[in-house]
């Protein structure tokens, strides 16, 4: 008996993500939502960024209390990043709203007024493509919050994450309200590492709408037809450019935090502790690693795709037409000339399959840095 496995849709693709980020409120009202929505789902970013808070209070507190217990010690330091992680995105987020609110209605307009025939390019260049990749990713991270529900009761553990408090938590109903608590962050943590699925679906969508505008400049016939073209590579640009300064901050907060997570992961690697600790941090090393290629493997395309439209304006048959037709085509070169570049703030570089390399080979580096001095260390002594 042959399954047929359900085809993935473009509609199916950004459903799935909005959902992803349905527990935090994170996908933004549309533009005529009245002033109390607004306010409400402010109100709650701010009740998420509390109690994140007090996860993040109660483990360093645990951190504090156990520093002889080198396990306890770790298991506490790991919890701290990923909620240091959900507050930076919510601060980005309620910084840069309107912006983000901005680029994401262009995206479901966009959406909307699809053709059939765009659809079906958007569909076999980009949905069959790469839209696997990024719901695996979105089902790692949830599955990972499904081991976080489950670990107290396979380990005998009190709580998902190492916490303590300066009150006894141990007995009901604080010990229930400290899990619920807990389970709530995780929840969290979760929706905002989708976030780099959203940000990536803005950079993909914005480079299909540079292949839908360069398939139709292959199949130009009159002036009127070209003005067209000219006039929406230029708003793309200008979209392209706000979206790529909208994804940014997230991008930075992704990179931080994972770039350090990854560095205690080493550390971890080259100090003496349990097994399960280290089985551990391999899966959360690979997800900060796929956290980083989320934003790495769109930002390249973007980068190719909105340089692709000068070469395809080249080979047009320019030379045997009007001056004028001649003018409008160098325009449209000049204006591609400059890719569009997802520039990490900072001074830090731009976001590419070359950065990600880079970043890479950097880690790694630190890591044998670490592992070397680690081993002179046990030696001197």
């Amino acid at each position: 008996m042959i399954i047929m496995q359900e085809k993935i849709t473009l509609k199916k693709a950004i459903a799935v993500v909005k959902l992803s980020l349905f527990v935090i409120w994170f996908w933004p009202l549309p533009q005529n939502t009245n002033k109390r929505k607004i306010l409400c789902m402010k109100l709650y970013q701010h009740v998420c960024i509390i109690l994140t808070i007090a996860v993040l209070a109660s483990m360093m507190y645990a951190l504090v209390q156990n520093l002889d217990d080198l396990d306890l010690l770790i298991k506490s330091a790991l919890g701290l990043f990923p909620c240091s992680h959900v507050i930076g995105n919510i601060l980005c987020h309620l910084i840069i709203y309107q912006r983000l609110q901005y680029v994401t209605f262009e995206m479901e307009n966009f959406y909307a007024v699809i053709k059939p025939h765009e659809n079906a390019i958007i569909q076999r260049e980009y949905v069959d493509k790469y839209a696997k990749f990024y719901g695996f990713c979105i089902s790692l991270f949830y599955m990972s919050l499904f081991g976080l529900f489950v670990g107290p009761i396979v380990l005998d553990e009190p709580l998902p994450a190492p916490a303590d408090f300066p009150f006894d938590a141990s007995h009901q109903p604080l010990r229930a309200i400290t899990y619920i608590h807990q389970i709530v962050v995780g929840l969290y943590i979760a929706a905002h590492l989708c976030v780099n699925a959203f940000m990536a679906l803005l950079l993909w969508l914005a480079s299909a709408r540079f292949k839908l505008l360069i398939e139709e400049l292959r199949t130009i016939t009159n002036m009127y037809d070209f003005s067209k073209c000219i006039e929406k590579h230029q708003q793309l640009l200008e979209y392209a450019a706000e979206v790529a300064l909208t994804v940014r901050p997230f991008a930075l907060v992704t990179v931080f935090f994972s770039t350090v997570s990854l560095i205690v992961f080493g550390l971890i690697f080259i100090t003496k502790v349990s097994l399960s600790l280290k089985i551990q941090c391999v899966f959360l090393a690979t997800s900060a690693l796929l956290e980083v290629f989320m934003y790495s493997w769109p930002a390249e395309h973007l980068i190719h795709i909105s340089t692709n439209v000068a070469q395809v304006a080249f080979e047009m048959d320019w030379y045997d037409d009007s001056e004028y037709f001649q003018k409008n085509i160098q325009m449209i070169i000049l204006r591609s000339q400059k890719p569009i570049l997802v520039v990490l703030p900072c001074g830090l570089p731009s976001l590419s399959l070359r950065y990600y390399a880079s970043y890479l080979s950097t880690i790694f580096s630190y890591f044998t840095t670490m592992r070397i001095m680690f081993e002179e260390t046990n030696s001197g002594i």
